[in-house]
């Protein structure tokens, strides 16, 4: 992409270029200027980028390399999502789209050269477009006018991998009708003992968040790229000078709005393909997030109903446990050495009496506590009774009705 002109400018027009390339190669961070516009005296540069996630079998690891033997190897992300049945895995796998202009704007007849790198073939440009392939002619713009035909062209293209991408997540995570209503599937859906479901919606909204944020920065880099090319343009001679041919009988400020108008058209496009896209992507996120609260809901119930049964395994034990414990108290107590009796017939009628005495009140109180607890009106009376037998035991007759004559009201009677 080198430029005719002095040395400065050929030096410049250079690392444009280079910085295009790299862009176009390397890894880019989370937040990246993919746009550039550049305008010397007699040169326009534009540089934009687009990028994608595609999803399907034949993007996992094992399937997919986009690793050339020779040239050029740029640096993309790829994984694997992995499905519950481990059947229906998909890989996923960047994918970029690189556009790039250089362009005179003061010759009659200008000379440009349009470059364009994909990852998912060259030929699907023009073959796959609804677009008609006749070239614009804008005057001495005529570079730019087909820059940006080329741009529709590359949305359309992009728009369809994206909608690929929503497809196969409706495969992966989607509710058909026939499993809702399929006995052998019932409660498939609902419960998740290992985790790997809920691990499955929480890497979906995560990836899905990721595409938003994809969407919305190439639609930001394109209104940033049409903003920087009026500034420049606004501050270039060539903006104030003949636009059209000098020869031409057409009027500057008209080869300007066509100009105009070609960017409201890219504009229009991408913001529609954007509107699409970032709306399925919001209703997949209230799908999931629906599925993900159901799940953690019904999970919840079912834990419940185990600690519940667990409770009950608990309260046979205890009882099992009560019955066994005067025996071992008894047993325990007669094993020392301070009773001492004179012969075996009195020790064991002491403690076949000792351990039914203690075996009974111990069966008592908790047959009583039992009672008590579970009816939570019982237990209310109860305490009410106790604090009442309490009150008459604490404070004799004579004091106790001291007591109620202050606590009664001063105008009760009135």
């Amino acid at each position: 992409m080198s430029v005719v002109g002095d040395t400065s400018q050929r030096i410049l027009a250079t690392k444009k270029a280079i910085r295009f390339v790299s862009c176009y190669a390397s890894k880019w961070p989370r937040f990246m200027q993919t746009s550039q516009v550049w305008m010397s005296s007699n040169w326009i540069h534009l540089h934009f980028h687009l990028r994608v996630l595609s999803a399907g079998k034949q993007y996992l690891p094992s399937v997919y390399q986009y690793r050339p033997k020779n040239g050029l190897r740029p640096a993309r992300f790829s994984g694997k999502l992995t499905s519950l049945s481990g059947t229906d895995d998909i890989g996923i796998a960047e994918e970029r789209f690189s556009v790039a202009v250089v362009t005179s704007h003061t010759a009659d007849m200008p000379l440009y050269t349009i470059i364009y790198l994909s990852d998912s073939g060259y030929r699907r440009l023009f073959m796959e477009s609804e677009r008609p392939l006749d070239m614009p002619s804008r005057g001495k713009f005529t570079g730019v006018a087909v820059y940006l035909k080329v741009l529709l062209f590359v949305l359309p293209i992009w728009r369809r991998k994206w909608t690929e991408t929503l497809n196969e997540f409706d495969n992966l995570v989607g509710v058909k009708i026939d499993d809702l209503f399929d006995p052998k599937r019932d409660g498939a859906a609902m419960f998740d003992s290992s985790f790997e479901r809920s691990k499955l919606y929480f890497t979906v909204l995560q990836t899905l968040r990721v595409f938003s944020e994809w969407i919305q920065e190439s639609e930001r880099e394109l209104q940033q790229l049409k903003q920087n090319f009026d500034v420049n343009i606004q501050s270039n001679a060539a903006r104030r000078g003949s636009v059209a041919s000098n020869h031409g009988t057409a009027s500057p400020v008209m080869f300007m709005k066509e100009i105009d108008e070609a960017w409201e058209e890219l504009l229009a496009t991408h913001d529609s393909s954007s509107k699409y896209l970032l709306d399925r992507i919001g209703k997949k996120e209230v799908e999931i997030k629906s599925f993900r609260d159901g799940l953690f809901s019904a999970t919840s119930v079912r834990e419940a109903s185990r600690a519940t049964a667990l409770n009950q395994y608990i309260l046979v034990f205890t009882i099992v446990t009560i019955f066994y414990l005067p025996l071992s108290y008894v047993s325990s107590l007669f094993s020392m050495d301070i009773f001492d009796y004179d012969s075996f017939r009195n020790s064991q009628a002491s403690f076949v009496t000792i351990t039914i005495t203690i075996a009974v009140s111990t069966w008592a109180v908790s047959a009583v506590v039992l009672w008590l607890l579970h009816d939570d009106g019982r237990l209310s009376r109860f305490k009410v009774s106790l604090g009442r037998v309490r009150w008459k035991a604490i404070y004799p007759p004579q004091k106790r009705k001291f007591k109620e004559d202050e606590q009664r009201p001063i105008f009760s009677g009135i």
